[in-house]
């Protein structure tokens, strides 16, 4: 991992336990000595928490903390869920409930003209030991042609890049509001009504081949994502 990730990912954690609670963040000066780093490593990390919106720069002054207290799932970044808890030092879990062949539901729009067929994999994510996703994957035979088994360790970012060798580019995404599905109700301990935030999205390769499409179905009361918007 980079050092300046290393200082961003550190700070990150600060913010979210509150420790700078609309305070003045550590200065370059600050972040060099205490990571023996060049000054440019340090500002890339603060440029770094700017640009997420979790802290602004005032000329003369310094950097302070606009937004103490995020927790937000990656709607703008193309992040596995276990790389967004790793990096955020999130309590979690993933059980696997099932791998099995299937073709790409019509929701995702695919645009193909013939049946798209993939493996799907299904997953509960537990933060706190509560169940508050489920993720449907629907990766593509076209592009790897059998997945038979996931290890807990093993995310499938980590499947496709470093054990496959694959380069992910960029993905769509989509967030709608949609009622409780029965598997809702039974994976997630969910009461018999109610809605679920379902954020839908296509994940390209380097090429432009699609490589997966990935149905997320978050709890809505534990579901939040902030996104920084700047006027140009």
């Amino acid at each position: 991992m980079n050092k300046y990730q290393i200082i961003h990912d550190d700070l990150v954690k600060d913010i979210l336990a509150g420790k700078y609670h609309e305070k003045m963040l550590p200065s370059d000066y600050a972040l060099m000595n205490r990571y023996h780093v060049a000054r440019e490593t340090a500002r890339k990390a603060i440029a770094m928490l700017v640009d997420e919106g979790y802290a602004m720069r005032i000329k003369g002054k310094g950097t302070f903390v606009i937004q103490h207290n995020r927790y937000s799932f990656p709607i703008s970044h193309v992040e596995s869920y276990r790389e967004l808890a790793n990096r955020l030092h999130l309590k979690e879990h993933t059980q696997l409930v099932a791998i099995q062949d299937a073709e790409v539901p019509a929701t995702f729009d695919s645009k193909a003209e013939t049946v798209v067929l993939a493996t799907e994999i299904t997953r509960v994510r537990y933060l706190d030991d509560e169940p508050i996703i489920i993720d449907r994957d629907y990766v593509l035979k076209a592009v790897i042609p059998e997945i038979l088994a996931l290890p807990k360790s093993l995310s499938l970012f980590e499947l496709f890049e470093q054990q496959l060798g694959l380069t992910i580019s960029h993905a769509t995404k989509t967030i709608t509001i949609e009622a409780l599905s029965i598997q809702d109700k039974q994976l997630m301990k969910l009461p018999e009504a109610g809605v679920v935030v379902v954020v839908r999205s296509e994940t390209f390769l380097s090429d432009g081949r699609t490589l997966s499409y990935t149905e997320s179905r978050h709890r809505a009361d534990k579901f939040k994502s902030v996104e920084f918007a700047r006027r140009h």
